[in-house]
């Protein structure tokens, strides 16, 4: 989890515990790490992948409006356009 918040009333207590518990159910080994993304989620991912020797990388696509993209750049698209390792996305 990047930049995890902790809100109670949108997170949870545990951010991350609930789709963890979902993927462990389906027998997939589970770790939730909580990281500071710093400015770049997409680097702060792909970096992330790369100190954890990943060699796939399954992620969800999301999109913001294009401003917000423009300003802050988008985790989605970095990953499309940097990722050295093969990606799985589902949107």
């Amino acid at each position: 989890m990047f930049n995890a918040v902790g809100d109670v009333a949108l997170q949870g207590r545990d951010p991350g515990a609930d789709m963890a518990l979902y993927l462990a159910r389906h027998g997939i080994k589970v770790e939730v790490t909580a990281a500071d993304a710093g400015q770049d989620d997409g680097q702060a991912l792909l970096a992330f992948a790369s100190s954890r020797g990943a060699d796939l990388l399954v992620m969800g696509a999301y999109g913001h409006s294009r401003f917000r993209e423009f300003l802050l750049g988008g985790m989605t698209r970095t990953a499309l356009s940097a990722s050295p390792i093969p990606l799985w996305m589902c949107h």
